[in-house]
């Protein structure tokens, strides 16, 4: 049964049923927020596959959704790139392997903010407030003054052992959805991407 949040969220945007390609024969059937604009399928297909390799490698994985905002408009992503590079390098050494999705999305505010979501072993981390504690300290230094901050009921712990574990995957997939939506990103340049992953692949037990 999904959580209040998500039943509010289905209630202010709907739903859409998403088919996921899982293998050449068959299909999986996910629920998506139902944009008025249209979503980037390439995102949803990113997002379901780095969570998915990260729960090929771990029985447990942590989910973890953040907004990263700036004081002034940038029409490149170098500060994301930055901010990427120091905190992979943090988290890994901490708690080991991780994937992520990241997007840019300027609506009505002069300068652009960042939605991002990360995918880490259960197995080391298990509350998430000490992780978004040093990234708040990384993202305001190489931002110059920008601010980071977690959405309301920001993370999951997903287990691939608990008997709901299916719902709450469909539930976390329903809400990572808010990245894809068209609505708010607006292409600066062929060269400036809008999103951005990590790029892990499956092992060979997968």
């Amino acid at each position: 049964m999904a959580s209040q949040l998500v039943e509010n969220l289905k209630e202010k945007y709907g739903v859409e049923i998403y088919y996921h390609k899982a293998s050449e024969e068959s299909y999986v059937a996910f629920e998506i927020m139902n944009f008025t604009d249209g979503y980037y399928n390439e995102i949803v297909v990113s997002t379901i596959k780095q969570l998915d390799t990260m729960l090929c490698y771990f029985s447990k994985v942590l989910v973890l959704r953040l907004d990263l905002r700036l004081k002034s408009y940038s029409a490149n992503n170098k500060v994301m790139s930055q901010f990427s590079s120091c905190m992979l390098q943090k988290i890994k050494k901490i708690y080991g392997k991780v994937a992520y999705i990241w997007v840019r999305e300027k609506a009505k505010a002069s300068q652009q903010h960042y939605h991002i979501a990360y995918f880490l072993n259960g197995h080391k981390i298990a509350y998430p407030s000490k992780l978004i504690d040093l990234l708040k300290v990384i993202w305001e230094r190489v931002s110059g003054g920008g601010s980071l901050s977690a959405i309301k009921n920001c993370f999951y712990q997903l287990s691939t052992n608990q008997e709901d574990f299916y719902e709450t995957f469909k539930e976390v997939l329903y809400r990572l959805s808010y990245l894809a939506k068209c609505y708010s990103k607006r292409r600066v340049s062929q060269s400036v991407k809008n999103y951005s992953s990590s790029r892990l692949e499956y092992n060979e037990g997968c």
